[in-house]
């Protein structure tokens, strides 16, 4: 049998499904199938095997699209991994929250999947992590504070969001899976069947008021990558703001009006304005936050406002004797009477814990891969859009919502940043080699005539 006849077999091998019709190992009997000798035949033979054959390929073929083009069908895998998120604030044991043991899940989905996008500097920003992560440890140690579960969170989250950003899995499957366990908290708590632990405000499974508002306002903004039409984008958005009324979060509340404001505005102005423009927003959400402080909307707060008042004295009491260098892990906490509190301000909480480095470069990074404050490009795509405003959420909660930066919603978010800000497809043409299977006509016998087809292979 010649090379020709062994290749065309081969083919109608992976079309026929088991190589029905084939006579003698060359050709089949079904009508349209030509002869290669006639003019025209090679040709025809190429474009109809690189075509996907069967509805398995053209499935497959989808998935491997909407990685990349946030299109296409769910991934339910990758949507069971959002929606686990739903316990975010649930304790699974006494030392593991359930927003980390997602996290887990999704580490553990993600390092076995081939990652899909190259990061630029996507090494580097790993060793900043790593040598960041040994910093602490080391400040720990200096000042005799136990590290040990608080730098394995903190390398949990570095590993969730290089899974994220490596585009290992699908965004709008996960996304979408997380919005559905928002939703359904809901009819949960109000039947309930949840924990109800600050009535009469919305916290079901999430536990905390606070925890609860941080993730309404994440789904809420990274809802509208899974949305599309003006009508159903706006109709996401005045549920969410319902739920996060509900919630009584009147931070979480601000960090979404804030989030909105970005998304109308940022593809409008240039880096300049960008930056007179945020200093202007953080002007006013300061006014908004105090004078939603004394609103009677949310009720009579006085005595979680005079709480709040003692924790953020005691906070800023620690944080006038912490030398540049911190004062180690797990000293980003008061106890108020005889309970121990985090701080509410997790920028205050970065520098007491690691010193300027590590307020700096925690920091940076939200400003820079996250909301990209130095980006010069006026116009970026719809996905880059929404992870700039879920950013900008995530950083104005992380200054009154207590420990919010070092968990697993914001390196979530960060990973979306930066998989779209600095991700480039990888073309992984070994998955589809069998599209690219070589026809050589028998007659030809110059070399230059049997070069390979172009690569027609899908991303996945």
């Amino acid at each position: 049998m010649t090379r020709f006849e062994q290749e065309s077999a081969w083919g109608r091998l992976l079309s026929d499904g088991g190589g029905a019709n084939v006579r003698g190992g060359v050709r089949g009997d079904r009508p349209g199938v030509r002869d290669p000798a006639e003019p025209g035949a090679m040709e025809e033979q190429r474009s109809a095997h690189n075509a996907p054959s069967g509805a398995l390929e053209r499935r497959l073929l989808a998935v491997g699209h909407s990685v990349r083009t946030f299109a296409g069908p769910i991934v339910l895998l990758d949507c069971l991994l959002g929606f686990l998120f739903m316990w975010a604030g649930y304790p699974i044991t006494a030392t593991l929250p359930g927003g980390v043991a997602a996290a887990v899940a999704v580490i553990a989905v993600g390092v076995f999947r081939p990652s899909t996008l190259k990061v630029k500097w996507g090494s580097l920003l790993f060793l900043l992590g790593m040598a960041l992560l040994v910093f602490l440890v080391a400040v720990s140690m200096l000042n005799g504070q136990p590290w040990t579960q608080r730098i394995g969170k903190f390398a949990l989250l570095l590993l969730l969001c290089s899974v994220l950003a490596t585009g290992r899995i699908n965004v709008r499957s996960l996304v979408i899976g997380g919005c559905l366990g928002a939703l359904l908290n809901v009819p949960l708590f109000y039947a309930g069947l949840t924990p109800n632990r600050y009535p009469p405000f919305l916290t079901g499974f999430y536990g905390d008021k606070n925890v609860a508002g941080l993730y309404y306002v994440v789904w809420g903004i990274l809802g509208l990558l899974a949305l599309r039409g003006r009508f159903t984008s706006l109709a996401w958005v005045v549920v969410s703001f319902g739920l996060l009324f509900a919630t009584g979060s009147r931070t979480s509340i601000a960090a979404y009006l804030g989030a909105l404001a970005w998304l109308a505005f940022r593809n409008r102005v240039g880096v300049s304005y960008r930056l007179i423009y945020a200093a202007l927003g953080l002007a006013t959400l300061t006014w908004a936050v105090n004078n939603l402080a004394e609103s009677e909307v949310f009720g009579d707060r006085t005595g979680s406002d005079w709480y709040r008042e003692q924790v953020e004295l005691a906070m800023q009491s620690k944080a006038d004797i912490t030398p540049w260098y911190g004062l180690g892990l797990n000293e980003g906490q008061v106890v108020i009477g005889t309970r121990p509190q985090w701080f509410h301000d997790s920028y205050v909480q970065a520098f007491v814990e690691g010193g300027y480095p590590n307020l700096w470069i925690v920091t940076g990074a939200f400003l820079l891969l996250g909301v990209g404050l130095l980006d010069r490009r006026l116009h970026i795509s719809r996905e880059l859009l929404v992870a700039e405003g879920a950013t900008i959420a995530m950083m104005v909660c992380a200054w009154k919502l207590g420990e919010t930066l070092m968990t697993p919603a914001a390196f979530l978010i960060l990973g979306i940043a930066v998989a779209y800000r600095l991700g480039t497809p990888i073309e992984r043409d070994d998955v589809w080699a069998w599209q690219h299977l070589e026809f050589v006509d028998p007659e030809q016998t110059s070399p230059k005539k049997h070069q390979p087809l172009p690569s027609r292979g899908a991303t996945l």
